[in-house]
């Protein structure tokens, strides 16, 4: 990561008055992160110290910073540029228009489950973004291997049903005010401008998820409908669908909601009791229904979906419709629990479309995660994210099962 701009004296200036100081005194970067964490960006720690000269008190700031690579062919390869200026969006124009919306409300306990920006930078080539450091207030990411378990689930479901609730309140009272930020926002993923950077891997991803669901379920009609739906082309055109198409459940919506991005608080007990969400990157207005099923597959076992899946909806919903209300909005006109499940129906397939390469990217080791900064001029998607079918039954079936739990909710049918 190039670090001329974050470095320089208006910018770190900026940060301690964001802070409460003046000027800033001196700054320190730390370690980075490692191999695997971060495809899009070069990611850092920093610190930065101030002074208020009015009352000479000190400011210390602990930032995460988010950076272009160095490397030209992975800025190239994982379209950098895109996904830096769709983050830095998100901080620059919804949230403002979030924390405007919130004022004018008043509402008893307002949604800011969100890191705080204090700087950024947006040029195509020196993007940086600059980012309060949640872990100094005891927030961590928990392992992107692990199955999250129900009590984290519950708080994580919560905590995204307060995160669309903001959305859903805002478009219902103020509908111009929300199109106006949501507009600031654009699809990094699903569109036809992607489609040829996207395919070749997606096609990869199918080849794993249908050996997977051949193994695991041969012979049923969990493998006939599954491998229906694992076929590139087709599938790409109905996640395009699913992301673009309007719906009164539409909300700006995270667009990476993977165990990792939900940085949770323990208590001394080691209970789950506070998420702050991160990585905005893929951030879209689109069916809230997108962000659950994308959680729901990629991060749930079999196990607690079978058992807790609609314990999982309610928390999500009423969690949802404590916000609305404390907007101002009528929860019941907004956000009924039979809307709801009909958004879940008409978009939750959303989430296997999704899972078939978070599951995969989570569930190598980290000695498989290609070096990204050794990547050549003419390097593609593929050369990158190169998986392959597992060998390993555990990992076959925790792709398969987010097809059987899918076809048996109606989500994918033949």
């Amino acid at each position: 990561m190039s670090l001329s701009e974050i470095s320089k004296k208006k910018t770190l200036d900026e940060i301690i008055q964001k802070a409460g100081g003046t000027k800033h005194t001196s700054y320190k970067f730390g370690e980075g992160f490692k191999k695997g964490d971060s495809y899009l960006s070069r990611v850092y720690r920093l610190a930065v110290f101030g002074v208020n000269e009015t009352d000479g008190s000190t400011v210390k700031v602990h930032l995460i910073c988010k950076g272009m690579p160095d490397n030209v062919a992975r800025r190239k390869v994982f379209h950098s540029a895109d996904f830096f200026r769709n983050e830095i969006n998100f901080y620059t124009k919804v949230v403002p228009a979030w924390e405007a919306f919130q004022a004018r409300q008043k509402p008893v306990n307002p949604f800011t489950e969100y890191p705080k920006c204090f700087a950024s930078h947006c040029d195509g080539l020196n993007d940086f973004i600059a980012l309060e450091n949640v872990s100094f207030r005891g927030y961590n990411a928990p392992n992107r291997q692990d199955y999250i378990p129900l009590e984290d689930a519950i708080l994580t479901m919560r905590t995204l049903g307060r995160f669309h609730g903001i959305s859903l309140a805002f478009r219902a009272l103020e509908p111009e005010n929300f199109e106006a930020a949501a507009k600031g926002l654009e699809e990094t993923y699903y569109n036809e401008a992607k489609r040829s950077w996207y395919i070749g891997f997606l096609g990869l991803a199918c080849n794993v998820a249908k050996d997977a669901v051949e193994k695991t379920y041969s012979g049923t009609e969990y493998e006939t409908i599954a491998k229906k739906f694992l076929q590139p082309t087709p599938l790409y055109d109905d996640l395009i669908k699913l992301v673009s198409s309007d719906s009164p459940l539409a909300a700006i919506g995270h667009g990476d909601c993977w165990t990792p991005n939900f940085l949770t608080r323990y208590s001394k007990d080691k209970h789950p009791e506070a998420i702050i969400v991160i990585d905005f990157q893929l951030a879209r207005r689109a069916s809230i229904a997108v962000d659950i099923s994308f959680f729901i597959y990629s991060c749930t076992s079999e196990a607690l979906r079978e058992c807790h899946y609609e314990q999982l909806l309610k928390e999500y919903h009423q969690s949802a419709c404590a916000l609305i209300a404390d907007l101002g909005a009528d929860p019941t006109t907004v956000f009924s629990w039979e809307a709801f499940q009909e958004e879940m129906r008409r978009f939750a397939r959303f989430g296997c479309g999704m899972g078939i390469e978070s599951l995969p990217m989570s569930l190598i080791e980290d000695d498989e995660v290609a070096d990204l900064d050794d990547m050549k001029e003419d390097a593609v998607l593929t050369d990158v994210w190169d998986i392959k079918p597992f060998k390993e039954q555990s990992k076959r079936e925790r792709i398969a099962q987010i097809f059987k739990h899918a076809i048996d909710q109606g989500y994918i049918t033949n």
